[in-house]
């Protein structure tokens, strides 16, 4: 189906090979996810899939990519769209039209399918991603997850034998990616559909696949089966890092199998430290409510943020997160209700001392990179807040940025501008921090550098909050937990109670090992205090 031969591709603005590929092969009705840290070239390997690569980005191509027995040098990518459907990592940039139903039906239409088929299609890719209710939607009314959801019922529509996906379920809340391996998997198990997704969220994926290839610096360097590649990840998911911790060879690659294999033990957990307290309100939202066209985003909403203090807003897609961060700063007007900033009523200009006080990283990070380089983007904001070289320093460092200072934000991978978006947006010391699914893209180290310097922060005195489909993020992170639903709030408190104790918000740890265990970090330091003993006077195996 797959056939790539001694591939090589640079970026016309680029100064090294992208991907150096001698031979890849990838046969009908598999399942392959790729793998690699932000970087690696897996954007630009499913790019040459479709034939962006080189005939969109252009640069310097060789070697050779066919699909389906098409050369993607001779076939552009319109002529590869009735065999291969493809997302791309930021599939907002990739809606054309303004209501759901035509978008989906778009592609259809411009092949010349006939009336009665596209309108069974549409219904049948609206149906599979479980977004039937938002046919008639305006588009500009989605949430960020909606709108990936509605990008892929258009690709699945045209019923390709190839389905190329870059990070699909990055901004889908947990029940929904879940949904949606199940539906990829029945297209390859029944369909017999070809599926290659890139990913940095392993975990809900490694049991479906079929083949596990990695990168690293453009190189294919590890492809096997999952069991035999997993151990050779640069950033091992949860699973992984857990089978490692205890033993377990081969390592779990889902959460029944590793449920099973805890069946003869009991772990207790250790205490945790009591939190401090929270400090003062810095953002207050009074019975607010809040429409986007004729639909009520938020239903009379009252919450408050307090200084010293890390919230998670969780909730599935569409449930008011987005418009509640925007509603906080004066971004999205209300039809009732009264909000607070920094102890004044909210103006519709924010005064130029507040908006100096405010870092907002927003679900398209690209809005904040306006330079020609990273490092004009974060001069100009040392400027603007009167940072010092040391702060900027200090963010280049815990994003991992020195590398990339010089390079344009287009130029960068989708993880790479996540970082340098919140880099600049963290420069100095704003007092409250706002970030909107801000671990799109990232990997496992970066998460936890992110969860690192916002605990610092939070210490500090500012007020974070943070909106997120990544629970196990949230497990690091998050003193406090806001669950919306429908608009509203619903349960309000710390994250073993409203993440650990809800079948569809639960972090992996804590659905293996009870609500009391948040993180790897929890496990390892049960482990440690010898608090692991056999219910069945079985011997431990545990190192």
């Amino acid at each position: 189906m797959i056939e790539i031969t001694r591939l090589r591709y640079r970026y016309p603005t680029g100064t090294t090979t992208a991907l150096a590929v001698q031979h890849w092969s990838i046969g009908p009705g598999e399942f392959v996810v790729l793998a690699g840290q932000s970087g690696s070239g897996k954007s630009t390997l499913l790019r040459s899939l479709v034939g962006l690569v080189p005939h969109f980005y252009g640069g310097w191509f060789g070697g050779q990519v066919t699909v389906g027995g098409r050369d993607t040098r001779r076939f552009r990518p319109s002529a590869l769209a009735d065999l291969v459907g493809y997302i791309g990592q930021e599939p907002e940039t990739q809606v054309l039209l303004d209501r759901v139903r035509d978008e989906v039906a778009f592609a259809l239409e411009n092949l010349g399918f006939p009336a009665g088929t596209i309108a069974a299609r549409v219904e049948e890719a609206l149906d599979l991603l479980g977004i039937a209710h938002l046919r008639d939607r305006p588009i500009e009314t989605l949430s960020g997850g909606e709108r990936q959801r509605v990008t892929l019922a258009a690709a699945l529509a045209l019923r390709p034998r190839v389905l190329v996906l870059d990070e699909p379920t990055s901004q889908l809340d947990p029940w929904t990616a879940d949904s949606l391996v199940e539906v990829l998997r029945r297209l390859v198990d029944d369909g017999g559909i070809t599926v290659i997704l890139a990913e940095h969220r392993l975990d809900r994926l490694l049991a479906s696949a079929t083949r596990l290839t990695i990168l690293e610096r453009g190189t294919l360097v590890h492809d096997g089966t999952p069991h035999e590649a997993v151990a050779h990840l640069p950033e091992p998911p949860l699973l992984v890092q857990l089978s490692q911790l205890l033993g377990w060879k081969p390592p779990v690659l889902s959460v029944a199998e590793a449920k099973r294999r805890l069946a003869d033990w009991s772990f207790a957990a250790a205490e945790r430290p009591l939190e401090s307290s929270s400090g003062e309100p810095v953002v207050m939202l009074e019975q607010v409510t809040c429409r986007l066209g004729h639909r009520q985003v938020l239903d009379d909403v009252s919450v408050a943020f307090a200084s010293g203090q890390v919230t998670v807003i969780v909730g599935r897609n569409g449930a008011g997160k987005t418009t509640l961060l925007r509603v906080a700063l004066g971004l999205q007007p209300i039809e009732r209700g009264q909000v607070r900033l920094l102890n004044r009523p909210l103006r519709r200009h924010l005064e130029p001392e507040i908006r100096r006080a405010v870092a907002y990283v927003p679900q398209f990070p690209a809005a904040l990179l306006l330079g020609a380089r990273i490092a004009a983007d974060l001069t100009e904001v040392q400027r603007l807040r009167g940072a010092s070289p040391a702060d900027v320093q200090s963010v280049v460092e815990v994003f991992d940025l020195a590398q990339l200072l010089e390079h344009h934000p287009a130029d960068l991978s989708s993880g790479e501008r996540q970082r340098a978006a919140l880099a600049v947006a963290l420069v100095g010391e704003p007092r409250l921090i706002l970030l909107d699914e801000p671990t799109r893209g990232l990997g496992y180290q970066h998460k936890e550098r992110l969860a690192a310097e916002l605990r610092r922060r939070a210490a500090a005195g500012a007020t974070i909050v943070v909106t997120t489909h990544d629970v196990d993020f949230a497990a690091l992170v998050a003193d406090r937990v806001v669950l919306l639903a429908d608009g509203r709030v619903v349960a309000d408190g710390p994250p073993e109670r409203v993440l650990g104790e809800t079948f569809a918000y639960a972090p992996l740890v804590s659905r293996i090992f009870g609500p009391a265990f948040r993180s790897v970090a929890d496990v390892a330091q049960a482990v440690s205090a010898a608090r692991l003993q056999p219910q069945h006077g079985g011997a431990s195996s545990l190192p």
